[in-house]
């Protein structure tokens, strides 16, 4: 089975963009723009087990990845196989780490996170609006990997491969980290 081309099309139109002919790294690649970001998504491959990726570029990554400014947040959430009392067991049994401390309920019972600066990564996590956004992917994108880099933009991996991805979890998913993407253009530069 191959790549669906109307989603590729959908996706492209969603994003005022293009569907990239990139089959020297990825079979799907779609750019575009959204709020005046850069945006990206992209497969490995289309259909069962690659998931997709969706990016957003605040920084100039014209000349690709850039290293991680020091003064800048490197914050990765990842959400939490157990939750509530199961998780005491998981982390006993060594099947889920700790993460790193945050001070918001909400991140604790829902994700782990690891990140850079923790003065930093607190100031982000309750800014107004950036909880509920991250929450919000959560739910709709049920996201394995969700990494917010104040320099450079986000990058969100849902395990969803592309030809079984819902067009409302792309829809969500793009205007979310575009919403999340103005925050951090606005307040965190």
């Amino acid at each position: 089975m191959g790549v669906q081309t109307w989603k590729l099309e959908a996706v492209a139109n969603l994003i005022e963009g293009r569907v990239v002919d990139d089959s020297d790294r990825v079979e799907v690649c779609i750019k575009g723009t959204l709020l005046g970001f850069p945006v990206t998504l992209e497969a490995f491959r289309a259909g069962f087990p690659f998931g997709v990726t969706f990016f957003l570029e605040i920084g100039d990554l014209s000349d690709g990845p850039k290293p991680v400014d020091p003064d800048a947040l490197n914050m990765t959430f990842y959400p939490r196989m157990t939750r509530g009392l199961y998780s005491i067991f998981a982390r006993l049994l060594l099947l889920e780490s700790k993460g790193q401390p945050i001070d918001e309920p909400r991140i604790k019972s829902n994700f782990l996170v690891a990140y850079n600066s923790r003065e930093k990564a607190e100031r982000f996590v309750h800014f107004p609006g950036v909880l509920e956004k991250i929450l919000k992917l959560e739910h709709y994108a049920k996201f394995s990997e969700l990494v917010i880099r104040t320099d450079a933009g986000i990058s969100l991996s849902v395990p969803q491969n592309f030809n079984s991805l819902d067009m409302d979890v792309v829809k969500e998913s793009f205007t979310t980290i575009g919403e999340l993407g103005q925050i951090m253009f606005d307040n965190f530069q």
